[in-house]
């Protein structure tokens, strides 16, 4: 019988995971989907917020502003991009500076580096904000990460020590038996004295497995977003907010760590978890509100639109909670559910495993390696590597100079690709301009030959989304 069974791989599962490898426990994190990263934690802003947002009391502020103080060293232990750009909140009329205002006295509350700007002091810094703009909050806290690529390096490091992680295992039935529960999922069963359900948009559908009359607290907001071309890197320099509403941060303007803009999103309640499809209506709304805090803004360079779902309790708080004996739920995780994420793994752990475990450290705790990333070695290294290995100067992502050897890398790491967007989110070859235009076959070659596989069988990304059609 495993100590702890995590059901989900999100940014929420695999931080409780992460956490977990640094003790000795036995520990099985399962997915339901082919890779981790998919859902929820595959389809957001990417944003550690500072923490001034939340209403004071709830676990959301308590554990926003702790997460964001964890955020920095997690990324270095990790080593995983962290950039800390900062965050403006426009105002653009004297009643939003009254707004301002108050966010200014919760971030004084909680002890959250701020400054209040003028709009001439904030275009001096951001020249493409809106002719609107009446003053700025700034918050120099704020910074922005890539989430898969902090979920997956901790779900490696997990894996490294001792980990057992398992994806594409559904959760059909949960069993209460003598001293924990049993996990049936369509491939296999799992005994665990502890459950801990973090299945973000399956959250009390996972719930309702364990007791059938655990109530629906869940509903789900859409949001869409525009990615730009990273030739306009510098194009803004910071977050850009307009002042929120009680529908959310609303529609803001960033740039990822890997140097694309990002517009978004629009907040749309939808009747199923999964229907990310764009709609005209969504992303004509994302455009014309970007206008309100920005201008000039590069319409021509849109590569990309996407949309994501996020879990939305009825409770307007994050649910963590022993529902029934060693059965925690740690559902509801909407916005701030990213940058909260270390230090809801961090209250799980002192809430609920070590009361009951008292685990010690783990001795022998080793760090993940970090992916080889060729175009970002110096000349000197560069060329010692692909002497060496010549597959390293072969460029199969010409937008991104991502290499055929960085994917094959990828595909067997701990945690490796298993699909096409798995491959993506790892090494970003179709992440460019081309949005995989010349490279997505080459991929599809490759996954097929590295996972030994027939191309008909390689997937985008869940398992019903083959490529390719073989004849007869």
């Amino acid at each position: 019988m495993k100590d702890i069974l995590i059901i989900g791989a999100g940014i929420v599962g695999s931080s409780i995971a992460y956490a977990c490898s640094k003790k000795n426990l036995d520990i099985v994190l399962l997915e339901k989907n082919v890779e981790a990263m998919d859902e929820v934690s595959s389809a957001n802003s990417g944003i550690i917020h500072a923490g001034y947002d939340p209403e004071e009391g709830t676990l959301k502020a308590k554990l926003n502003l702790r997460g964001s103080h964890l955020y920095p060293n997690l990324c270095r232990e990790l080593n995983v991009e962290y950039l800390n750009c900062g965050a403006f909140i426009v105002a653009v009329s004297d009643e939003e500076a009254v707004i301002l205002d108050s966010l200014r006295q919760k971030a004084v509350q909680r002890s959250i580096p701020y400054e209040m700007l003028t709009k001439q002091q904030a275009l001096q810094q951001e020249p493409n904000l809106s002719d609107q703009v009446v003053s700025v909050l700034s918050f120099p806290t704020t910074a922005v990460v890539t989430p898969w690529e902090v979920g997956h390096a901790m779900i490696e490091t997990a894996i490294v020590n001792q980990v057992e992680f398992i994806t594409d295992s559904e959760v059909l039935e949960v069993q209460k038996i003598e001293g924990g529960y049993r996990i049936i999922t369509a491939k296999e069963e799992f005994e665990a004295k502890m459950i801990i359900n973090a299945s973000g948009l399956c959250g009390d559908k996972v719930a309702r497995l364990n007791r059938v009359d655990y109530p629906h607290v869940l509903s789900y907001r859409r949001g869409e977003y525009d990615v730009f071309d990273r030739s306009f890197k510098g194009f803004i320099n910071h977050v850009i907010y307009p002042v929120p509403t009680a529908l959310g941060k609303g529609v803001l303007a960033l740039v990822t760590v890997e140097g694309n803009i990002m517009i978004g999103p629009n907040s749309e309640v939808i009747d199923t978890p999964y229907d990310t499809q764009t709609t005209a209506e969504g992303l004509a709304s994302v455009s014309q509100r970007i206008n309100k805090t920005m201008k000039n803004i590069p319409v021509g360079s849109i590569i990309r639109q996407f949309a994501g779902v996020r879990p939305v309790p009825n409770t307007h708080d994050f649910i963590i909670e022993e529902d029934t004996p060693n059965w925690i739920n740690v559902i509801g995780i909407e916005s701030p559910g990213l940058a909260s994420a270390p230090a809801i793994a961090e209250m799980v752990m002192n809430d609920f495993i070590q009361p009951k475990f008292h685990a010690t450290e783990r001795i022998d705790y080793q760090h993940r390696t970090p992916h080889v990333r060729i175009m970002e070695n110096d000349p000197e290294t560069r060329a010692a590597r692909i002497k060496e290995n010549p597959k390293y100067g072969k460029m199969v992502c010409l937008c991104e100079q991502v290499s055929e050897q960085e994917i094959i890398d990828c595909i067997h790491r701990p945690d490796g690709a298993r699909s096409v967007k798995g491959v993506k989110k790892r090494v970003r070859p179709g992440s460019g301009r081309c949005q995989g235009g010349f490279c997505e076959p080459e991929v599809v070659k490759i996954l097929a030959r590295e996972l030994k596989i027939d191309l008909s069988e390689v997937v985008y990304d869940t398992l019903n989304s083959t490529m390719l059609k073989r004849k007869g």
